[in-house]
């Protein structure tokens, strides 16, 4: 049997401790309470941030069979974001609207955040959904918005985001908890990553009928962990969707959507 430090599965009646190293800047260790879930439920939901494995993980679930999406939501639909804030503000429902994937790994973009303005939406859709939450270093990964440039050809790209930064895009923007002008040093998308963390937290821990999967991006257990949860071989498991200018490997390319 598949085993890691710590055993990911307790059983409530023999740990009914807090859980220890809840900070925001560090992945808690994954416990199921098997009296509260028998097994997991999907759908899967990435209501992480981006840049920190999110098409690591689409690769994982397509790898493994899994209907998925990342950042697209398929023919028709565009967007995840936009598909899913069009969707509510119609009175439709946000997945099912968007292509209904088994795996949602990446649903935002630079402007508009679903994990964080749907929650309650997505929730009452589908209460049962596992959530995934990802860690990274908080130098690495501002590091990375700041050189991840907006595409002059992608189709998706909006004239006026052409060329810039992921994290110029975010400081443009307007956010719940990144308002216009916020989010151009580390030190405030570090406030914003955590106040993200602590929110998603304390939105599972009032509504229990969710899992909530958290892990650490640069963890060498990574892909041990995700087989055990989710039984799909640590072999899936890879990083994905390196950005050029900071590698010197090509990036390893995955559709944005598996059906």
């Amino acid at each position: 049997m598949l085993t890691w430090p710590p055993t990911p599965i307790y059983n409530e009646n023999e740990h009914n401790s807090s859980i220890p190293n809840d900070s925001c800047f560090m992945a808690r260790s994954n416990r199921i309470v098997t009296s509260r879930h028998r097994h997991i439920n999907g759908p899967f939901i990435n209501v992480g941030m981006p840049k920190m494995g999110s098409t690591s993980l689409h690769k994982y679930f397509c790898c493994g069979n899994y209907t998925s999406s990342h950042w697209e939501c398929g023919k028709g639909k565009g967007l995840c974001a936009d598909c899913m804030k069009d969707a509510v503000l119609t009175g439709s429902l946000p997945l099912k609207s968007c292509g209904n994937f088994q795996s949602f790994m990446q649903m935002d973009r630079d402007v508009f955040f679903p994990q964080i303005e749907l929650l309650d939406q997505i929730h009452q859709e589908s209460p049962n959904a596992t959530f995934i939450l990802m860690f990274r270093g908080m130098n690495d990964w501002f590091r990375s918005l700041y050189h991840w440039k907006a595409s002059n050809i992608s189709r998706h790209t909006f004239r006026d985001s052409r060329g810039k930064s992921f994290s110029e895009r975010l400081t443009n923007a307007n956010i719940t908890g990144l308002p216009p002008g916020k989010g151009s040093n580390e030190r405030e998308m570090s406030e914003f990553f955590c106040q993200h963390v602590n929110h998603i937290r304390k939105f599972v821990s009032s509504h229990p009928s969710h899992v909530l999967i958290e892990l650490d991006i640069a963890s060498p257990y990574v892909g041990v962990e995700l087989e055990i949860i989710f039984g799909i071989s640590q072999r899936c498991w890879g990083e994905a969707n390196k950005n050029p200018a900071l590698h010197d490997e090509k990036s390893d390319k995955v559709p944005n959507v598996c059906l």
